[in-house]
């Protein structure tokens, strides 16, 4: 075989290749494997099959051509896109069509080109191998799986290199359009149909109580919901969105929740949705008439991936928001009958950024309590990305935003938002129980072979290439690559044990992960329990930019920020553990790569763990006392007169 490349996405294009062409024909050492997910490199390991991951083909520079050319790509879009319902709601929608078309489409086609040109221009293959199956669409706000660009990207950069190609086909069975049409209908009727019977029983239900609002109980804000409906004795809690079947029935059977919208219907009559149809239409004519007139915008390295980007919006985005804007329609429609005296959001994308705006049109006081992590930054590509990502969870249409930490509340003073803060402290944040005896009874139940140890534990969550954040978010080939060079360290340090807490996921299964870990007795990896239980137990956290970082600070856990590339820092006046240093002992450290981990570790169990430390090293990440205000206190005046919200102290 001539010095070929083959690439693999996904699992079954493996499969298809070995029933097709044997298990030999890869072996080769004319071949070279590429790997994207790891979902595949799990199955070459397990096969014993030499593969290359794509941490040699997307380093710091790559992180950065992505964010700027996504800017370039994305401007035109928010200058074009101009959607605006019959109700008066504007922002969510031009919001989601370019958070999610950037998120789920642009940057990942963008990651694509960019490794496989890389791995070409290092490796120099005279041929490249490679899947092109037909364009299966999938759904707007959900990670991707059935859309397969591979074969594509891959058949534009053999041209432009002029090399070789072999695409081979697989076979899929499509959904019958007939089928999907008659399911989709009935499963909006039936939506509809639950709809006004949760209408009727709330109005049975409420008596005269008053209302809280809010998306689903994810990221503890049922914590919060509990606090108010402890407090005011006549208010009742309503869920817009609750996919867990035993929180419906315990939601159903209390007597201060209820379960609404499990099934808010997206469905409308011609008559109500031709307008908003209409355009629709017009905005996706403009954008093609704009980039038809500037062609190299949506091309990267020679790539032209126009045609794959507009695919995405008629066959994907636009049934999106056509279901949005009926989602909207109902919502609105509960609001103007039911009208809630609060809504509390964690986030601000889609029906939740509708339903920020939807209170801003009805003058209903809401709260966006952010879940994620927000930190100001000195470097130009992370204050880029942070941007984009503050745009769902710190600017938006809601009139209140809570403030957590004081390094969100400096986040604000670069990126204003039009909301009005309140400094509330950490609400949605784990609260960690940190005395001696209870952690060494909980460190004896979780990991009893090892509670006479230092522990370490490494919290973070992957993301996936499909819903790529460069720079501020690891790869997820960095993820596990970072995690093995902990594992590879901590491996000489007999003191130490290292947990990794992970969250298994559609794309990163827990036997996959556990395949791609460095083998050795110096770690375990835990799915289950609670993170406040893990905080409890652990000396020091390592993480890249997850907001478990600010959870740990937060309970006064010390953290040690870990980038093997050395691109990026989280909280950027972390102490940096370098030997040519003068370091003192912090609440927070950075390493920027593996060669400098065992140092540091030597220099934390020499320094850190056998010391005190001093109070003050937590000041910057704390609100004191005085400084914050309880959020039941905040809007005590809803539940108890007519008047409007106290003001902040």
């Amino acid at each position: 075989m001539s010095k070929s490349l083959v690439i693999f996405e996904y699992k079954d294009e493996v499969e298809a290749f070995i029933s097709q062409q044997g298990t030999e024909s890869i072996k080769d050492q004319n071949v070279h494997i590429l790997a994207l997910q790891p979902c595949v490199q799990a199955y070459l390991k397990r096969r014993n099959i030499p593969y290359l991951n794509t941490i040699g083909f997307f380093n710091i520079k790559s992180h950065e051509r992505l964010i700027l050319k996504a800017a370039e790509i994305v401007k035109p879009f928010r200058d074009i896109v101009s959607i605006e319902d019959d109700l008066g709601v504007k922002e969510g929608y031009n919001n989601a069509f370019t958070f999610y078309l950037r998120h789920y489409s642009i940057l990942y086609l963008l990651w694509m080109i960019e490794v496989i040109d890389n791995a070409i221009e290092q490796l120099k293959p005279e041929k490249l191998i490679a899947f092109k199956l037909d364009y299966a669409f999938d759904v707007m706000d959900t990670i991707p799986r059935n859309e397969r660009h591979l074969g594509i990207i891959v058949e534009e950069l053999a041209g432009q290199r002029g090399l070789k190609i072999e695409l081979l086909t697989g076979w899929r069975r499509p959904p019958n359009p007939i089928m999907v049409k008659v399911k989709t209908s009935l499963f909006e009727m039936c939506k509809m149909v639950v709809f006004r019977i949760n209408m009727v029983i709330i109005s049975f239900k409420s008596g005269n109580k008053e209302y809280i609002l809010y998306p689903n109980n994810t990221y503890n804000l049922n914590k919060i919901i509990e606090s108010f409906l402890s407090k005011f004795s006549r208010l009742m809690s309503v869920v817009l969105i609750c996919r867990n079947p035993k929180a419906i029935g315990r939601m159903v059977c209390g007597y201060n929740h209820w379960c609404e919208f499990y099934a808010l219907p997206g469905y409308l009559p011609d008559n109500k949705r031709s307008g908003f149809v209409k355009e629709l239409n017009k905005t996706v004519t403009k954008l093609k008439e704009h980039f038809s007139n500037n062609g190299q915008i949506l091309r990267y390295k020679g790539v032209m991936f126009q045609k794959l980007v507009f695919l995405k919006i008629e066959r994907s985005m636009i049934p999106f928001l056509i279901t949005l804007h009926g989602q909207t329609y109902h919502l609105d429609k509960f609001i103007r009958n039911k009208r809630p005296a609060l809504i509390l959001s964690q986030m601000s994308r889609g029906l939740r950024y509708n339903l920020g705006e939807l209170s801003e049109i009805h003058n209903i006081p809401s709260v966006l309590i952010s879940h994620g992590s927000h930190v100001p930054t000195t470097n130009r590509f992370a204050d880029m990305e942070w941007r984009e990502h503050g745009l769902g969870l710190m600017d938006t249409h809601y009139k209140y935003l809570a403030i957590q930490t004081p390094w969100a509340r400096s986040y604000l003073t670069h990126k204003l938002s039009n909301s009005i803060p309140i400094i509330t402290g950490p609400l949605l944040f784990t609260k960690a129980r940190r005395d001696e005896d209870y952690k060494l009874s909980i460190k004896k139940k979780l990991i009893p072979e090892h509670n006479d140890k230092i522990i370490i534990i490494h919290a973070g969550t992957p993301k996936a290439y499909q819903s790529l954040r460069p720079f501020v978010y690891e790869t997820i080939d960095e993820y596990i690559e970072n995690i093995n060079s902990l594992i590879r360290a901590i491996d000489r340090f007999n003191e130490i044990h290292l947990i990794v807490r992970f969250r298994p996921s559609e794309f990163l299964q827990l036997n996959d992960f556990l395949d791609l870990l460095t083998t050795s007795d110096c770690y375990s990896v835990h799915t289950e329990g609670t993170f406040a239980d893990y905080l409890i137990i652990s000396d020091l956290l390592a993480s890249y930019s997850s907001t478990t970082i600010e959870e740990a600070l937060q309970n006064k856990v010390p953290v040690l920020l870990y980038d093997s590339q050395g691109k990026y820092c989280h909280i950027k006046d972390a102490q940096v553990l370098d030997p040519s240093l003068n370091i003192t002992v912090d609440s927070c450290y950075f390493i920027d790569s593996e060669k400098k981990l065992d140092w540091g570790l030597n220099w934390l169990v020499a320094n850190h763990f056998t010391k005190d430390i001093p109070d003050n090293v937590w000041e910057r990440h704390v609100f004191e006392d005085s400084d914050k205000v309880e959020l039941t206190s905040y809007f005590n005046s809803l539940f108890s007169s007519s008047s409007g919200p106290q003001k902040n102290r």
